[in-house]
């Protein structure tokens, strides 16, 4: 008898095989799966080789065959990069705290999936080994939070790769931000503290300054008013009402930070009252001695 015919499957696909008469050998040329064969059983597409002889019988040789099995696992390997994306903190932003709370994303774009062990996020160049949390997103993504803690003030940066079952590593993802930790300065010049007035107005003056060249001071206030701001400078004139007056400055500076000062002035238009006079003598000898006492009440006191 003749063989008649010899075949390969591979992935639900045949695959007809020619014969060389001069070898005795049958060739099938196949086209490697599209996907990756990492999520097949031990990653691998295995192959069977199909033959048949004239009378009808016929033959299959498949992956767990002792002595060719081998040559009949197809290892695939997909060639799309997967995708890292560093959400938070973002490109050039500017923070108040050296604690932040870092998020990313990775995404499988190919097949094989994501290979976790190979995540490589690094804040200032040091690489993070543990710490990170995972969640799943949606369309296979996995969300990423890490909280870094000691940042430096001043300039920071993250990177992000990771790798798929497959060996293909993701463009790395950059982040650069700065880290501002000083409120703004506040001086206030005038009044000064415990001021005691007959005047129904007082001049609030003063300098106010970012903390750091990475921020601006945004506003100055008293008592919740803006003031304008001159080259850091500012004056205002507030109304005093009778008695004791509570004037609040605060400078605020453009990712939020505060510095305020108080200052108490007192605002006392009453004029002592004299009574209780009582003179010793109304008539005296000419450089005579009297005595003369009296009460002077102050009643703002």
């Amino acid at each position: 008898m003749a063989i008649k015919q010899a075949w390969i499957m591979c992935n639900g696909m045949r695959v007809n095989a020619t014969y060389n008469s001069d070898t005795h050998t049958w060739t099938a040329q196949i086209t490697a799966p599209a996907q990756s064969s990492w999520s097949q059983p031990n990653h691998v597409y295995g192959l069977e080789i199909h033959a048949e002889d004239d009378a009808g019988n016929q033959t299959v040789m498949d992956s767990t065959d002792e002595t060719y099995g081998d040559e009949l696992k197809l290892r695939v390997l997909e060639k799309t990069k997967p995708i890292a994306t560093i959400t938070s903190p973002t490109e050039g932003s500017v923070l108040g705290a050296t604690t932040q709370q870092i998020k990313f994303t990775i995404k499988d774009a190919g097949g094989s999936g994501l290979n976790m062990d190979s995540v490589n996020l690094r804040v200032n160049s040091v690489k993070v080994t543990s710490g990170i949390s995972y969640t799943d997103g949606t369309d296979g993504e996995k969300i990423g939070t890490y909280t870094a803690t000691n940042l430096s003030d001043g300039a920071n940066k993250i990177q992000l790769t990771v790798q798929d079952n497959d060996g293909n590593t993701s463009d790395e993802d950059v982040v650069n931000f700065v880290i501002s930790t000083a409120a703004p300065t506040l001086n206030v010049t005038s009044p000064t503290e415990g001021l005691i007035t007959n005047s129904e107005t007082v001049t609030v003056a003063g300098t106010g300054a970012a903390g750091s060249d990475a921020v601006t001071l945004s506003e100055v206030t008293v008592n919740g008013e803006g003031v304008a701001l001159s080259g850091g400078s500012f004056s205002k004139q507030v109304t005093l009402t009778e008695g004791e007056n509570t004037i609040t400055i605060i400078a605020k500076d453009s990712i939020g930070k505060t510095t305020t000062v108080t200052r108490h002035v007192t605002l006392d238009t009453k004029a002592p009252v004299i009574t209780d006079v009582v003179a010793s003598a109304t008539t005296v000898d000419a450089s005579g001695n009297l005595t003369i006492t009296f009460k002077v009440t102050d009643p703002a006191a």
